[in-house]
C-alpha cells in the first residue's frame, strides 16, 4: 500500500510540473517546472520535455525546456539520458528564430563536443537549408571552449558565403578579443596555442575578456548617461518654475531608470506638489524598477504632507525587496507622525498608525541592527505624539526595553543607537514619564562601561532627563568630569549650568582655560551665577581674573549680570558698587569708545554723588581719553573748588600723562586745553602754574611742529 501512495504522489507531481511547465503564468514557474521534470529522471518527465521542445505553438514552453537544460549544467544531481535531446535541440537551431535557437545552442553545451561536433558540421556545410540556420550553427560553435570547435570557426573565414564568413570571423572576434580582418597567419599560430590549453583554460580566458568587454560598455554607458543628466540640469535650471514641475510630470514618465530617478530627485526640491504630480510620484511606488521604487520612498519620507500613508501601507505590503520594503517602512512612520501631530490638517484612520506601529515592532525584533534600528525609531516617533491608549503605549515601551536588554550581548553598535532611542522618549512626548521610570535603571548601568563612548553619551543624556540633580551627583561621583568622550563631557557641563552651584565653578573654571569647551563651559558658568547673590558675584569677580586677560570680556559679562540683578532688587548702593566695578574693569583696558557708551547709558553725572571718589576719578580719565573735553573739565573744577591741585596731585599727573600721548591728536588737546584753562584760577596758584607750563609746552610743540613744515616747503 505504501508503494501504491508515492506512485501516487508522483504521478500528482508529475502532472503538477507538466501543467505549469505549458501553461504557467511566468517564466520562472515554466523553468522551475522543467527542471523539476529533468530531476525526476524517468521517461515520462523526458517525454513531456521533448514534447514542449517539439512544440513550435508554444515558444514558451520550448524556451523553458533549454533553460532548464542550461541550469542542469550547474546542477548537483546528475540527469539521466540527456542525449534524447540532441536531435530536439539541433532542430530548433535550424529554426528561424534567432532567440531560440541561441538559446539551443547554450543548452547543447550539456553535450561533449563529440556528441554534436558532427552533426554541426552538417548544418554549416549543407548550402540548400537556409543561411540564418548555418550561422545560427556558427554561433553554437562559438559558445564552444573546445579547440576542435574553434578551428572549425577558422576554417569558415573561407566559406564561400560571404555572410557564413563574417558570422565566423565576428565570433572568433568575440572570443578571442582579435580584431576583424586579423590574417590567416596570425590565426595559424591562434591555432597552434590552442592546442596547448585545455577546454577550462580557454573558457576562463574567454571569460575574463567578456568581463573585460562588459566593463567597458558599462563605463561608456554611465559616461552617456552622465552627459545626458548633466543636459537635462541645465534646461532644468532655465525654466521657470510652471515649466520644472511639467518637465517633472515627462520625466517620470521615462523608459529610462536614471531618468526617473533625476525626475524624483528633482520633485524632493519642487515648492508645491499639485495633485498630477503627487499621483505620479506615489505611481512610482509600484515602478518595475527597484532603484526607482527606493528613490520614491525616500523622496516621500520628506514629504508627509502629501498625506502618503494610506498608499505607501498598500505598497509595503507587497513589496518584496528588503531595502526599498524598509525605505517605505520609514516614509510610513514619518507619514503617521505628521498626520497624527497636533495642527495637522491630515485625517488619517487609526488603523493605520496600530498597523504601522506592529510592522515596526516587527523590525524592532530583527537580528539586523540596521532594520532593528529604523523599527525602533518609527516606534518612538509615535509613542510621542502621546495619542496611544496607555495600555498599548506600555506595551511598547515594553518592546523597547526587552529589545534593549537582548542588545547587550551584541557588539555591532546596536545597544548604544537603542539607548539613545529610549534617551529620546525620556527627553520630550506623552510616554516621558513612564519611559522615565522604565529606562531609568538602564541609564544608571550604561553610565560606567569604559569601552562604549558612545553608550556611555546615551545614558548621559538620559539620566540627564530622567532627573537633572540625581544625575549631576552620579557624574561627579563617577567622575565623568574627566571622561575621555568629549561628548560626555559636554553633557555633564551642561548640566553643571542647570544644577550646579557655587562649588561647582571651581572646576569649571579648570576647563575654562581650554579643552575645546570654552564656549559652553562660559555658559554653564553664566548659568550657575545668574543664580547667586549679587554680593557673591563680586566678592567671586578675582577668581576669573586669575585666569588670563584673554577672558576679559567674560568679567564684563559677570559685571552685566550683577548689575541686572542688583537693578532688579532696587538696591541703589548695591547697584553703585556693581556700576563702580565696570567702570574701574573698563578705564583698566582702556576701552575708551565702549567705557564712554556705559557712562552714557547708565546716564552718569558727577553732581549725583552717587559714586566714590575713585569711581569718580575713573570717570573723569574715560572722559578725558573719550574726547568728552567738557566733562573732563566738569571733574577738574569739582576739584578745584575744595582745593588747589599742585603738579604732583593724581589728577595733574593724569592730565599730563595725557598731553604727553603722542597717538593723540593735538585738536583734542587743545580743546581739553581750552577747557581747564577758562576755570577761574583765584587762589590756585599751583593750579595757575600748572595751566601756564601747559600753555608753553603746546606752544613749544606749535612751534617745533611750524619749523618743520616750512623746512619740508622750502625743499
Amino acid at each position: 500500500m505504501g508503494e501504491g501512495v508515492e506512485s501516487e504522489a508522483s504521478a500528482r507531481e508529475f502532472r503538477i510540473y507538466r501543467d505549469a511547465l505549458q501553461q504557467g503564468s511566468s517564466e520562472e514557474i515554466r523553468v522551475d517546472a522543467a527542471v523539476g521534470l529533468l530531476l525526476q529522471n524517468d521517461k515520462q518527465g523526458r517525454d513531456a520535455l521533448l514534447l514542449a521542445l517539439q512544440s513550435e505553438a508554444n515558444s514558451q514552453a520550448r524556451q523553458a525546456v533549454c533553460k532548464a537544460l542550461i541550469k542542469s549544467r550547474g546542477l548537483s544531481q546528475t540527469i539521466d539520458s540527456l542525449e534524447v535531446f540532441r536531435e530536439p535541440l539541433l532542430g530548433i537551431l535550424q529554426g528561424e528564430s534567432i532567440e531560440q535557437a541561441e538559446l539551443a545552442a547554450e543548452a547543447m553545451l550539456v553535450f561533449d563536443y563529440p556528441v554534436v561536433s558532427s552533426p554541426l558540421d552538417q548544418i554549416i556545410q549543407n548550402k540548400d537549408i537556409s543561411r540564418q540556420a548555418r550561422m545560427n550553427a556558427v554561433y553554437a560553435l562559438q559558445l564552444r571552449t573546445e579547440p576542435a570547435a574553434l578551428r572549425g570557426l577558422i576554417k569558415l573565414l573561407d566559406d564561400p558565403d560571404a555572410e557564413v564568413a563574417k558570422a565566423a570571423e565576428t565570433a572568433l572576434q568575440e572570443a578571442f578579443g582579435i580584431p576583424v580582418g586579423t590574417s590567416r597567419t596570425v590565426w595559424s599560430g591562434i591555432l597552434d596555442e590552442l592546442g596547448l590549453k585545455s577546454p577550462e583554460d580557454i573558457r576562463r580566458e574567454r571569460l575574463l575578456r567578456q568581463e573585460m568587454k562588459l566593463r567597458q560598455v558599462q563605463a561608456e554607458r554611465d559616461r552617456w548617461q552622465k552627459l545626458y543628466l548633466s543636459a537635462l540640469d541645465k534646461q532644468y535650471e532655465s525654466l521657470d518654475e510652471p515649466s520644472r514641475g511639467r518637465v517633472i510630470l515627462d520625466k517620470m514618465e521615462s523608459d529610462l531608470d536614471p531618468v526617473r530617478i533625476w525626475a524624483l530627485d528633482r520633485a524632493s526640491k519642487y515648492p508645491v506638489i499639485g495633485e498630477g504630480l503627487r499621483g505620479k510620484l506615489f505611481s512610482l511606488l509600484s515602478d518595475s524598477s527597484r532603484d526607482v521604487r527606493l528613490q520614491a520612498a525616500k523622496v516621500l519620507m520628506n514629504m508627509s504632507a502629501l498625506n502618503p500613508a494610506a498608499v505607501l501601507l498598500e505598497r509595503l505590503q507587497l513589496e518584496e525587496d528588503a531595502e526599498v520594503k524598509l525605505a517605505m517602512l520609514e516614509a510610513l512612520g514619518e507619514a503617521c507622525f505628521f498626520a497624527f501631530s497636533p495642527g495637522s490638517e491630515i485625517k488619517l484612520p487609526e488603523d493605520i498608525k496600530l498597523k504601522t506601529l506592529d510592522m515596526a515592532a516587527g523590525y524592532l525584533r530583527s537580528q539586523s541592527a540596521e532594520d532593528c534600528i529604523k523599527g525602533a525609531e518609527i516606534i518612538r516617533k509615535i509613542l510621542e505624539l502621546n495619542n496611544l491608549s496607555d495600555g498599548s503605549m506600555q506595551s511598547y515601551l515594553g518592546l523597547l526595553n526587552d529589545r534593549y536588554r537582548k542588545s547587550v550581548s551584541q557588539d555591532d553598535g546596536l545597544r548604544a543607537e537603542l539607548l539613545a532611542i529610549l534617551a529620546h522618549l525620556c527627553g520630550q512626548g506623552g510616554a516621558k514619564d513612564s519611559a522615565c521610570s522604565l529606562f531609568g535603571p538602564l541609564f544608571v548601568d550604561a553610565m560606567v562601561v569604559g569601552n562604549d563612548p558612545a553608550l556611555r553619551l546615551a545614558a548621559v543624556q538620559g539620566l540627564s532627563y530622567v532627573d537633572k540633580v540625581r544625575a549631576f551627583e552620579l557624574f561627579k561621583q563617577n567622575n565623568l568630569l574627566q571622561d575621555p568622550s568629549p561628548a560626555v563631557q559636554q553633557v555633564v557641563i551642561d548640566l553643571a549650568g542647570q544644577t550646579g552651584d557655587t562649588i561647582d565653578l571651581e572646576w569649571l573654571l579648570v576647563l575654562l582655560n581650554g579643552n575645546g569647551h570654552s564656549d559652553r563651559v562660559w555658559l554653564s558658568i553664566k548659568s550657575i551665577c545668574q543664580r547667586q547673590e549679587v554680593g557673591f558675584l563680586l566678592d567671586w569677580l578675582p577668581e576669573l581674573e586669575d585666569i588670563g586677560a584673554a577672558k576679559g570680556e567674560y568679567i564684563r559679562e559677570i559685571l552685566d549680570i550683577a548689575e541686572q540683578k542688583a537693578a532688579g532688587e532696587k538696591d541703589q548702593e548695591l547697584l553703585s558698587r556693581v556700576r563702580e566695578q565696570t567702570i574701574f574693569w573698563l578705564a583698566q583696558r582702556k576701552a575708551w569708545e565702549q567705557a564712554m557708551a556705559y557712562l552714557s547709558g547708565i546716564s552718569y553725572s558727577l553732581s549725583e554723588n552717587l559714586y566714590s571718589d575713585r569711581a569718580d576719578f575713573e570717570a573723569f580719565i574715560i572722559h578725558l581719553y573719550g574726547g568728552a573735553a567738557e566733562k573732563a573739565a566738569e571733574y577738574t573744577k569739582s576739584k578745584l573748588k575744595v582745593s588747589d591741585i599742585g603738579q604732583d596731585s593724581p589728577l595733574a599727573v593724569a592730565i599730563n600723562g595725557y598731553f604727553s600721548e603722542k597717538d593723540i591728536e593735538d585738536a583734542s588737546k587743545r580743546g581739553f586745553f581750552g577747557e581747564i584753562s577758562s576755570i577761574p584760577k583765584d587762589d590756585r596758584p599751583n593750579w595757575s602754574a600748572f595751566v601756564g607750563n601747559l600753555d608753553k609746552q603746546l606752544n613749544v610743540h606749535a612751534a617745533q611742529e611750524l619749523s618743520v613744515s616750512e623746512g619740508g616747503g622750502g625743499e
